[in-house]
């Protein structure tokens, strides 16, 4: 809903796109052609807001008086049509294909690494304490004898790794990730969200206490 609601206000929609990149890829395909029937629709009917940055709530009021703007209005039916367009689409293809969208993921066991015990009421109850948040990331990990760098950029824990193979990449989207990239054998990125910092600087006291 976060995601949802600051795409409609600010037109920042990269957390969602990086869902449907890294969760489910078809349903990023299906995203980018019902965009571009859109754009199209939009193009041809002259419907035009000049948006000046991202195309959100705030843009579309802004880029009214926009001297661009011709019909803007007409953007808001047509929303309200490809909204209902969307939803359907995307539940149908869910359902039929049954992809492993965000809290519809196959449950994972508790596992153990380093010291840290990461037990099934633990993911239950989606942590939300940013410290047990990140001792769940380091179980999924490896561990700290598989951590050897942690950065962070925006929406992503950057990582160094002993060996990308040793990453529970289920275990991290049971934690809420929404994805997992592993770029070689030493480097992973994990798509968090906005938290991505304070896990980051969470998961450097952890790997620092001895």
């Amino acid at each position: 809903m976060a995601a949802a609601f600051a795409a409609f206000f600010t037109g920042i929609t990269e957390p969602l796109e990086f869902s449907f990149m890294f969760v489910a890829p078809v349903l990023y395909v299906l995203y980018a052609v019902l965009t571009g029937i859109s754009v199209f629709i939009a193009a041809s009917m002259h419907w035009i807001a000049g948006f000046g940055f991202s195309a959100g709530l705030v843009d579309m009021a802004l880029s009214s008086r926009n001297s661009l703007a011709t019909q803007w209005y007409m953007l808001i039916p047509q929303w309200l049509v490809f909204f209902v367009i969307y939803y359907a689409t995307f539940r149908f293809t869910i359902k039929r294909f049954n992809l492993l969208t965000p809290g519809c993921e196959q449950s994972v066991d508790g596992s153990e690494a380093d010291g840290f015990t990461l037990n099934q009421s633990v993911v239950e109850k989606k942590v939300n304490d940013t410290t047990s948040l990140a001792q769940g990331y380091l179980v999924a990990l490896g561990g700290k004898a598989n951590l050897v760098g942690i950065d962070a950029c925006i929406t992503r824990l950057r990582l160094n790794v002993v060996d990308s193979a040793q990453v529970d990449e289920a275990l991290a989207k049971r934690l809420g990730a929404a994805g997992v990239i592993r770029l070689n054998k030493q480097n992973v990125q994990i798509v968090v969200g906005t938290q991505a910092e304070a896990i980051a600087s969470a998961l450097k006291q952890i790997q620092n206490e001895q």
